[in-house]
């Protein structure tokens, strides 16, 4: 009997029909050259800002990162791991306002399930170029739930979407909360890259809907088809009596990452205004959307320069975004990494045990 059979469309490691992106090619992916390219530009960026730009000492910023209180800093972890249940439930809520894979949405995995399929998808947009993450999501949910590919990607716009209206509405929140506070200047950047990330796919949604059928008839007949679907579950994702609590979830999975940087501070014994955190937590969010594997370069150098902004000195800065970054993206990494080679490795199981022992 050959490696190929007649099951092979469903084995998690290949390509299927309907070329979605895979768990092989994540692997690909990850040593690609334009991943590679992204870290190395990721690196310089850092590298630069590091030696020319901020002024610090390497031992005394050693020295904070080992001062770290092992208890709050678990703390922060157990929170930010947390936020995955609410995103789980929130991405559930939405499929199944969307009818992924049909019959009420009674084929779609459960919340525990979808929580991992979302950790995995950070793994991977931590790894490798382009946000490959979030068309993984999509292929995963496609298997999870028997449905078809873009329209489970579709859902996951429809999440990114509320996504970036939750960070607007934190952000506007933690301006307030600094201009009440009056003790630090409200950095005007960060409230206008979320009005416009806000704005940008808004806009992508109406013309969606306004303009998607004259759109999907200019396309060739599967790129057609591909479209219809990516549209229906994207639009059909928006339901007037479901969004108020799909907007909650999301809003709290974002408190969820705000704690876990507020704690990161509180290990570091730094006393950071509750405004502080949360524009910072935001600005790190908003920073991994930068196509580098998880924001690297990016989000450390953007991050630090907001915190010395904000009053910290250099020191202190570098400590605390080395120190959350440990959580945010090396843990990301690592289990997600295990989770991923895991579930794949218990999908393969399945696939082959329920291969035809014979060949035909």
């Amino acid at each position: 009997m050959s490696e190929t059979s007649p099951n092979q469309t469903h084995n998690p490691e290949q390509h299927d029909e309907s070329g979605m992106p895979s768990a092989s090619t994540l692997r690909q992916r990850v040593l690609s050259l334009p991943t590679l390219v992204a870290i190395l530009i990721g690196a310089i960026l850092l590298a630069f800002a590091l030696w020319r730009i901020f002024d610090f000492e390497w031992d005394e910023v050693w020295t904070n990162i080992k001062n770290v209180h092992p208890g709050k800093y678990l703390l922060a972890i157990v929170l930010y791991y947390l936020s995955f249940w609410f995103r789980g439930l929130r991405w559930r809520l939405i499929a199944q306002t969307a009818d992924v894979g049909g019959d009420n949405g009674k084929n779609i995995p459960g919340t525990l399930a979808l929580s991992g399929i979302i950790l995995m998808g950070w793994f991977a947009n931590s790894v490798a170029f382009l946000r490959l993450g979030d068309a993984y999501r999509g292929w995963a949910l496609a298997k999870e739930s028997k449905s078809d590919f873009p329209s489970s990607l579709g859902t996951v716009l429809a999440e990114r979407v509320q996504d970036m209206a939750a960070v607007l509405i934190l952000v506007l929140a933690a301006a307030i909360w600094l201009t009440i506070e009056g003790d630090s200047k409200v950095p005007g950047w960060v409230v206008f890259a979320a009005f416009v990330l806000v704005g940008a796919l808004v806009l992508g949604l109406f013309v969606m809907r306004v303009a998607g059928e004259r759109i999907s008839r200019r396309l060739p007949g599967r790129f057609e088809t591909a479209y219809v679907n990516f549209q229906k579950g994207t639009l059909s994702s928006f339901s007037g009596k479901d969004l108020p609590p799909q907007l909650v979830l999301g809003i709290v999975g974002w408190l969820l990452e705000i704690a876990r940087f507020y704690f990161v501070a509180d290990a570091m014994g730094m006393d950071i205004s509750f405004g502080i955190v949360m524009f910072a937590a935001l600005a790190n969010a908003m920073l991994t959307t930068i196509p580098t594997p998880g924001g690297f370069g990016f989000v450390e150098g953007g991050l630090t320069g907001l915190l010395i902004l904000f009053g910290r000195t250099d020191n202190e800065a570098i400590s605390l975004v080395a120190v959350d970054r440990t959580i945010s993206w090396l843990s990301v990494v690592l289990f997600g990494g295990i989770l991923f080679v895991v579930w794949h490795a218990v999908k393969a199981k399945k696939s082959t045990s329920s291969s035809p022992s014979t060949a035909d």
